[in-house]
């Protein structure tokens, strides 16, 4: 008989709670900064690669397909090692967040600085770009087991659907408060500089100060959390359980989802861009990311309400639907405003409104996905007796992985260069002084683009059976599986 790990003790009911205040602030702390280095990076590193490092798209392609594929192969052994890693002191997630914690925030302040040596030479540039982004990679996997933690820290399915919608809440606000500071950061650097603007100084700064804050209140929150399973710590092979997961029809249903989603990488590759040149400065980018920040806060309290007369399937199809309708809209309305903007200058707040409401379907959209990757884990424990959480991610990568390396590969030749579509012009120093053809086709793909892409990641869940019923009666059988295997190991109860 193989002897179990326990993380906390086994609970005796479903309807008792199990978190403290304390993890609950914590918790959410550490996954609010976490969100915001890792959104520093996403919402920046393109704009400061374009228009400070003045990339060529060549270079900008070959680094965004080299650091995506490469760094997706990587994570094939970062999952192996996640899933078959030796558990000590009952904890499988907590050891590896406290260590990733202060890489984490190291590598988001050095992705925004780069000595002049290496920037005059294209070859060491690229170099140095590919290695960061790797190191990056690598510290953010290993650091996401704060996310990933999520599902193990109460057996409660209902305290567990609570917590993943506030770690989704926290996530959104963090991704976002990086254009916060950025703002900020910029607009005292230009006061400084008697009205001249810096954004590499200002992207640096920024960077330093989400990864001090990030750092810190990682190694808080994964201090206090507590992992509440029963882990089998018999050792198996690694490829079983992936192959477990390969046979799993509502992971392929996962899998297809994400690879129609990612090619949204592309609109929101445009959000920077968009706002230089609309609002004159990437800097400026908030002003666009706050109204969908919001919406997206909104979308997903809106979903946890509905989730209690509408199952998780049904509402993803639907917010697809609604995606390509309100980003129609938005599309409209930015049109009208960019043609007309002299003579209906208050069309721009009926943009933002707009904006606000594409947050609302960002809400579901990263929402949802995380509680059917929740079930799909469940209904794997049910039938092998093991958590895969790291062998799952890493297969519905592949079809993100795929489809966004695709999307980032190809935006570069769309958005600036010779014979692009959009004909973005790099390193202006007053973005506005882009082409009116220019605004419209970054607008054009930002929204109509993002809409199309959402209305196709729901349709493959026309075909996912976990919802309902069934995925009650998973969730009921693995918590019946967890206590017998508890007894079986003399374990109590949880608490």
């Amino acid at each position: 008989m193989s002897t179990a790990s326990v993380a906390g003790k086994l609970p005796t009911a479903n309807e008792k709670k199990y978190l403290k205040t304390k993890e609950w602030v914590f918790y959410l702390l550490a996954m609010f900064f976490f969100s915001s280095m890792t959104g520093m990076v996403n919402s920046y590193r393109r704009a400061y690669l374009v228009d400070v490092l003045l990339l060529s798209n060549d270079q900008l392609s070959f680094f965004n397909g080299f650091t995506q594929i490469v760094g997706y192969v990587l994570s094939f052994i970062y999952a192996l090692i996640l899933d078959n890693k030796k558990i000590k002191n009952n904890q499988k997630f907590k050891p590896l967040g406290l260590l990733a914690a202060i890489p984490c925030g190291v590598v988001t302040a050095l992705i925004f600085w780069t000595p002049d040596f290496v920037q005059r030479n294209p070859t060491v540039l690229l170099i140095w770009l590919c290695a960061l982004a790797l190191i990056q990679g690598c510290a953010t996997y290993f650091g996401g087991t704060v996310t990933m933690v999520a599902a193990v820290m109460t057996p409660n399915d209902k305290e567990r659907e609570q917590l993943l919608s506030f770690r989704g809440i926290a996530s959104a606000i963090g991704n976002s408060a990086p254009l916060v500071i950025v703002l900020v950061v910029a607009a005292i650097i230009k006061a400084a500089n008697g009205g001249t603007e810096n954004a590499a100084l200002s992207y640096f700064i920024s960077a330093i100060l989400c990864g001090v804050v990030g750092t810190i209140t990682m190694l808080l929150g994964m201090s206090v959390i507590k992992e509440r399973i029963v882990y089998k710590s018999e050792r198996k092979n690694p490829f079983k359980g992936l192959w477990n997961v390969i046979r799993s029809k509502h992971a392929w249903v996962i899998l297809i989802s994400e690879f129609l989603k990612s090619f949204r990488g592309i609109a929101t590759f445009m959000e920077p861009f968009i706002a230089a040149a609309i609002l004159g400065s990437s800097s400026q980018t908030v002003l666009f990311a706050l109204p969908v920040g919001i919406g997206t806060m909104v979308g997903m309290l809106i979903i946890s309400r509905l989730l209690k007369r509408f199952t998780s399937r049904v509402l993803y199809i639907a917010s697809g639907v609604y995606s390509v309708c309100i980003n129609a809209v938005a599309f409209g309305v930015g049109y009208a405003y960019l043609t007309h903007m002299e003579t209906l200058p208050w069309l721009n707040y009926i943009f933002i409104v707009c904006l606000f409401g594409t947050g609302i379907q960002f809400g579901a959209s990263n929402l949802l996905p995380e509680m059917f990757k929740a079930d799909v884990l469940d209904d794997l424990e049910l039938k092998t007796g093991s958590r895969l959480d790291a062998s799952l991610g890493f297969f519905i990568g592949i079809g993100g992985t795929i489809s966004g390396a695709l999307a980032n590969i190809a935006v570069p030749y769309i958005l600036y260069g010779d014979g692009s579509i959009i004909h973005y012009q790099q390193g202006l120093g007053d973005g506005t002084a882009q082409t009116l053809d220019t605004k419209i086709m970054l607008l054009l793909f930002y929204t109509v683009f993002h809409g199309l892409m959402m209305l196709l990641a729901g349709l493959p869940f026309l075909f996912y059976k976990l919802s309902g019923a069934e995925r009650e009666r998973v969730h009921t059988e693995v918590l019946k599986m967890r206590e017998e295997l508890a007894q079986s190991e003399g374990v109590e109860a949880a608490e």
